[in-house]
């Protein structure tokens, strides 16, 4: 069944479609957030603030693009590229997502997004599947990717139930007098400080004292990031982050170090 233009990828569905592969990140231009996943904290860290938020399924760290929802991120171009020296794993697979087959944990699906217009009817694009009927390798390789991202995100619920379990996140509002979005949490870094030694090894056996420090290190961006958005606001429209822009040079140089690598389907 659709959801949100979701459909299941299947062979009755797709053998005599193809896909194109995303080219810009437009998608993302008022995208104030992501979810992020345990194997990438530390390259979130060094590139956006990181904050904790609620979800249905319980408390998930994300990468903040914005501190205001809807307004445009500078890490997204006018023309749609990515200007940020990392990009999240939840954004490097569109028009394909991964879900869960009749709400089971461990059965993972492979969906794709048929309003995206990355579906055709053209064999000069992608074939869904080949001749015998499987997943070609190119799709192969964005499923086994989006397994290994699936997974990581479970590891990653753990540690978080077990900082919630030590009553460690707080409601955050406001960071060294900027205003963040409504909703976010962050860690009680005096409650962190006062555990007892036992409870500080119940984290360093969760693996969470990487996601708390990463968490810490990289509310540094947030000051970064409000004069970057209110730089995009005063700018004529013609001025925002055009390649001539300081501003943009300073970012693509920084995305030019790590882009090329990180494109690649399968690296976290």
């Amino acid at each position: 069944m659709a959801q949100n233009g979701l459909f299941p990828v299947t062979y009755a569905r797709h053998r005599d479609r193809y896909w194109k592969r995303f080219s810009s990140y437009h998608f993302a231009k008022a995208q104030h957030a992501c979810p992020i996943v345990e194997k990438e904290v530390l390259l979130v860290a060094a590139s956006f603030p990181m904050l904790f938020r609620e979800t249905e399924g319980g408390i998930e760290p994300v990468a903040l693009f914005s501190l205001a929802p809807g307004a445009p991120t500078p890490f997204v171009s006018d023309d749609g590229r990515w200007l940020a020296p990392y990009i999240p794993s939840a954004l490097r697979c569109p028009p394909f997502q991964a879900g869960l087959k009749d709400h089971n944990e461990c059965d993972l699906q492979l969906l794709i997004d048929e309003t995206s217009g990355l579906v055709t009817a053209s064999p000069e694009d992608e074939p869904f599947f080949t001749d015998a009927g499987e997943l070609t390798p190119e799709l192969s390789n964005v499923f086994r990717f989006m397994r290994a991202r699936e997974a990581s995100a479970i590891a990653t619920q753990s540690m978080c139930n077990v900082i919630r379990g030590m009553d460690l996140f707080k409601p955050m509002t406001i960071h060294d007098n900027i205003a963040l979005p409504a909703g976010y949490r962050s860690v009680d870094f005096q409650r962190l400080n006062a555990l007892s030694q036992t409870e500080k090894l119940a984290l360093l056996d969760a693996g969470a004292i990487q996601l708390l420090h990463a968490h810490q290190v990289s509310l540094s961006h947030i000051a970064w990031l409000s004069r970057a958005q209110k730089q995009l606001v005063q700018s004529k429209p013609k001025n925002q982050c055009t390649e001539d822009s300081d501003f943009s040079r300073f970012l693509t140089a920084m995305a030019h170090a790590q882009c090329d690598e990180l494109l690649e389907i399968g690296e976290m």
